[in-house]
């Protein structure tokens, strides 16, 4: 008999908190497996399991399309064979989910083959598994693998959220000189482009991708195989969001148009609204839905830093003779200031705003 490690049961509870099912394949006979199954949490403690403990005589009896019908019921298997388990694995997969197998014997390779992410055992592993496998716990713990979901999952929504900000930067872009195109406005210079692109996009962006987990990683439920890298809402926000920049942009334009009629301003009231609005939007795309003051929103020291260099950068090109008459933009005023700092973090407001309709939306449904 295999005993249990005495982390595994903490282990497969926060793995089905993640929505992740910990299923046991054993050569142990059926009572035994289930026993150990029921102390694990694998199955529920005081009731009948058995329909849930499929042996490996019953399942010789039942074809692949049998079995790819029983498995979302079976939580433990008992007295399998290799071929067994390359089936059970197939069957999984063809219920359309993402299945990682952990094994250590060279009967074991079959399967760990099959499976989408084969998990060698490192110690006690044999070669043949461990060669057989796409990745090898170094300390043969259960536990490991969660923790590798978790970093997974936080190094996917780190990427999502790069990816965000960069998109929604850029399309805000887009509308504010379409627009302006098209309403005959020559609200921004080539040059001005160039240097949010190159400055106020780069530098958060990367930060971004340095940012710890969010809180609940770990009770979210896996992506589906055929989920979108843009799914789950994340397209719908990099649209409103860089409409909302791109509208802020324009505003403040607008406005520097009407009231005040110094050479270059508007421009400059534009760009540096523009290079302000990305960095303060930096801080939203730190979650997709959850608000930012849901915890603490200057935890990331690297965020931090590449939004005050960026924006001490930004506020150089302005204000320094010499470097503002090649941008061809004119320093503002204290009150112009704080009318620029005041648009640009009013994104803030309007994303969070935003959050919570959504939050409220998908908690009525």
């Amino acid at each position: 008999i295999d005993p249990e490690r005495k982390e595994a049961a903490a282990a497969i509870a926060v793995a089905k908190g993640a929505g992740v099912r910990t299923v046991m394949i054993t050569g142990d006979h059926a009572e035994t497996a289930q026993a150990i199954a029921e102390r694990l949490g694998i199955l529920p403690m005081g009731e009948d399991n058995r329909c849930h403990v499929l042996t490996g005589a019953e399942l010789e009896m039942m074809s692949d399309e049998e079995l790819e019908k029983k498995v979302p019921e079976i939580s433990v298997y008992a007295r399998v064979s290799p071929e067994h388990k390359v089936r059970i694995v197939k069957a999984w997969q063809k219920n359309g989910k993402i299945v990682s197998m952990t094994g250590d014997g060279v009967n074991d390779a079959p399967a760990l083959k099959q499976a989408d992410i084969g998990v060698g055992m490192g110690i006690t592993g044999t070669e043949v598994s461990k060669g057989a496998s796409d990745m090898v716990l170094a300390d043969d713990n259960f536990e490991t693998i969660v923790v590798a979901i978790e970093e997974g999952r936080k190094v996917f929504s780190n990427i999502q959220k790069a990816v965000q900000y960069l998109l929604s930067a850029n399309f805000g872009e887009v509308i504010t000189l379409f627009v302006a195109t098209l309403l005959g406005w020559t609200i921004l210079q080539p040059v001005h482009i160039l240097w949010i692109n190159l400055v106020t996009d780069v530098f958060p962006a990367i930060a971004l991708g340095m940012e710890k987990a969010e809180p609940d990683v770990m009770q979210r439920k896996p992506r589906e195989k055929s989920s979108s890298f843009l799914s789950n809402g994340v397209l719908e926000s990099i649209l409103y969001q860089g409409v909302l920049e791109g509208g802020l942009t324009l505003f403040i334009y607008w406005m520097a148009e009407q009231y005040f009629h110094e050479e270059n301003l508007s421009e400059t009231m534009a760009f540096a609204t523009l290079g302000l609005l990305q960095l303060f939007h930096s801080f939203n795309v730190k979650s997709v839905f959850r608000s930012l003051f849901n915890g603490n929103p200057l935890d990331n020291i690297y965020l931090n830093g590449a939004a005050l260099l960026s924006a001490f950068l930004l506020l150089g090109v302005i204000v320094t003779p010499g470097i503002n008459q090649f941008f061809d933009v004119t320093p503002p005023s204290l009150m112009q200031w704080g009318i620029v700092f005041g648009i640009s973090f009013s994104i803030i407001v309007f994303v969070e705003i935003a959050k919570a309709i959504f939050r409220a939306v998908r908690k009525e449904m």
